[in-house]
């Protein structure tokens, strides 16, 4: 395993050099900038925060699809502990949680933020537009709704939701939505929001709570960015199994949750009338041989909305599933190791031809190559080095000009 990871770290350097040598070269027919959210306070596995992370904030690196290069990552934006970051649809603006340093060892701790960049589209560098609290404690999770005219947090140790408006200029305006959550556990204690989206009509929030092991759903009102409680409001999930991200199927019929704890992901069908959630299935994401229970972290759709990849940091591994478009169940298709440690996070590139994954523990970001038809993973052997990365987030740098 030694040699082979030594390997791995030559042949990304190599892919560097190759990319340096012709960037520039011509104009590419689609390019992207890369973003990398990171942990700069702390490094695993000690959480112990005299063990200090060398990043200085968010990442950036060139992508071009079309030959599989990425240029060397440069600091975008120093900042703190920038955990997760989110892309506005118009491709011109970054949101990040700036998740408070303290709040590990603090659950009462409010001290998170949001904040909003401008994206530089020659550099990819990122300009402060403003911050805002975050309204509770160690921010998680934020996403954009498709209108771009909201952003929505999900803090974890005061397990509460919170949405903004998002100004014309791109930066975040006044708080229009707050939901608490509500539940004991005896693994955590209490309420622990860790996502938050809204369903393709943008008439609900679905949030997952990791500490109650729910999904919670809430009316969303899309004129004032308002929450309420839908009735049923929760969905009950095994107990200790951790629900940690959620997503809809390519058509909006279906949803899917990873589970932290248990490491699997969990397949419901969705009825947009009455915002219900019925499950119809369980499949583990972990190793088939040899695989840590806990660690479920992050998934992504293919494009082609025929596969769907979920992570887990327990057997280090993406696990891909292909989709019944029809009955939205799922088949293993694949269990591919990251070649790294902890994969928390990872994004594929909107070509569906890669699929980047950010490895936490061994601070490195690897490129697997994508069979559209298969859904296999291959790896490339192209080897960022980031440390502590946390977070994948592509944007398009050809914008048409407005």
């Amino acid at each position: 395993m030694k040699d082979l990871w030594q390997f791995t770290i030559v042949g990304g350097a190599m892919a560097f050099a190759l990319a340096g040598a012709c960037w520039g070269a011509e104009t590419p027919v689609e390019e992207y900038f890369v973003y990398f959210g990171t942990y700069t306070e702390f490094k695993l596995p000690s959480f112990n925060h005299l063990m200090k992370s060398q990043s200085k904030g968010i990442y950036v690196s060139r992508f071009r699809p079309d030959a599989g290069e990425f240029s060397p990552p440069e600091l975008a934006a120093e900042t703190v502990n920038p955990s997760y970051v989110a892309i506005h649809p118009n491709q011109r603006y970054l949101y990040a949680v700036i998740e408070d340093p303290l709040a590990l060892g603090n659950l009462r701790d409010k001290a998170s933020s949001i904040r909003a960049f401008a994206i530089n589209r020659a550099t990819g560098k990122l300009g402060l537009l403003n911050t805002v609290p975050a309204n509770g404690g160690s921010s998680c999770y934020l996403s954009a709704d498709k209108s771009g005219k909201y952003i929505m947090v999900a803090n974890f140790t005061t397990g509460n939701i919170v949405v903004w408006r998002i100004k014309d200029d791109g930066s975040i305006g006044e708080q229009t939505g707050f939901m608490q959550h509500t539940g004991t556990s005896a693994l955590m204690g209490g309420p622990r929001a860790h996502w938050v989206g809204l369903s393709p009509d943008s008439r609900f929030a679905i949030s997952t709570d990791l500490g109650t092991d729910q999904l919670l759903i809430d009316r969303f009102d899309m004129t004032r960015g308002s929450l309420a409680p839908n009735d049923p409001r929760s969905v009950s999930l095994p107990s200790g199994c951790g629900p940690r991200h959620f997503l809809f199927g390519p058509d909006g019929k279906f949803g899917y949750a990873v589970t932290e704890f248990s490491g699997e992901v969990m397949a419901y069908s969705w009825d947009p009338i009455p915002g219900a959630l019925k499950h119809i299935q369980t499949v583990s994401a972990r190793a088939d041989v040899l695989g840590l229970v806990g660690g479920g972290s992050e998934m992504a759709l293919h494009p082609n909305g025929k596969f769907l990849y979920a992570g887990h940091r327990g057997s280090d591994i993406i696990t891909v599933f292909a989709i019944d478009s029809a009955k939205g169940t799922l088949t293993k298709v694949q269990q591919e190791p990251t070649r790294g440690m902890a994969p928390r996070g990872f994004g594929i590139d909107p070509t569906g031809k890669f699929l980047v994954v950010a490895n936490e523990v061994t601070d490195t970001v690897i490129a697997f190559e994508v069979d559209a038809t298969s859904g296999k993973l291959a790896p490339t052997y192209t080897v960022l080095k980031v440390d502590s990365p946390t977070c994948v987030k592509f944007a398009r740098i050809d914008l048409p000009m407005e």
